[in-house]
């Protein structure tokens, strides 16, 4: 039954819940959750799996010309970036 769930998940492309449902099929508190709460774990997960995936997929068709991150940002004291104050919002 669970392995055909589990297909059926992926079929359906429900990759969030996939992966939330196979963990928790492998997990040693399986009897402590109630149903609600693991509905609630496998919607969550595949909500944010979906946002994710939307996140990476318009970073990749944004097409920016560069690749960079905080850490190569070029901090001097003529341009008055404070490394601590920028590395606190990132």
């Amino acid at each position: 039954m669970n392995i055909t769930t589990l297909s059926k998940m992926q079929k359906m492309h429900l990759y969030g819940m996939y992966r939330a449902f196979k963990t928790n099929l492998e997990s040693e508190n399986k009897s402590s959750q109630t149903s609600d709460e693991i509905v609630a774990e496998l919607i969550l997960s595949e909500w944010e799996d979906r946002q994710n995936r939307a996140i990476e997929r318009q970073l990749k068709n944004a097409r920016f010309r560069y690749r960079a991150a905080i850490e190569d940002v070029f901090y001097d004291d003529t341009r008055n970036f404070d490394k601590n104050q920028i590395m606190r919002f990132a």
